[in-house]
């Protein structure tokens, strides 16, 4: 299975759309989170694919968006974590933890 990513929209019976972003990325992904700045951002690129996620005031963040970015950050290690287990589980590695990194998704 190849590298790629999509978009989609879904135009619910009441009208309201919901847009779902997909990235599948390899090697070429952009990461890029600019720091010493002064405004806070995060952007993720991959095959034509963009995300951006940025604080409600990116140059004065409230502490609803601190506890924001820090659940973001909280679930992307729980996500490193499960990558990290299933590429040992599939490639017969050990070292395996037996940790529960918890939920993905905060």
């Amino acid at each position: 299975m190849g590298t790629y990513s999509y978009t989609t929209v879904e135009v619910e019976q009441d009208g309201t759309a919901v847009t779902s972003v997909t990235l599948h990325p390899d090697e070429r992904v952009s990461v890029l989170c600019p720091r010493g700045k002064n405004r806070a951002q995060i952007s993720i690129s991959h095959a034509y694919a963009n995300v951006r996620i940025v604080p409600t005031n990116a140059t004065a963040p409230t502490a609803a968006d601190v506890r924001v970015a820090r659940k973001l950050a909280e679930s992307l290690a729980a996500y490193a974590a499960e990558v990290e287990r299933l590429h040992a589980l599939t490639t017969g590695q050990t070292g395996e933890t037996g940790e529960d990194a918890g939920e993905c998704l905060a």
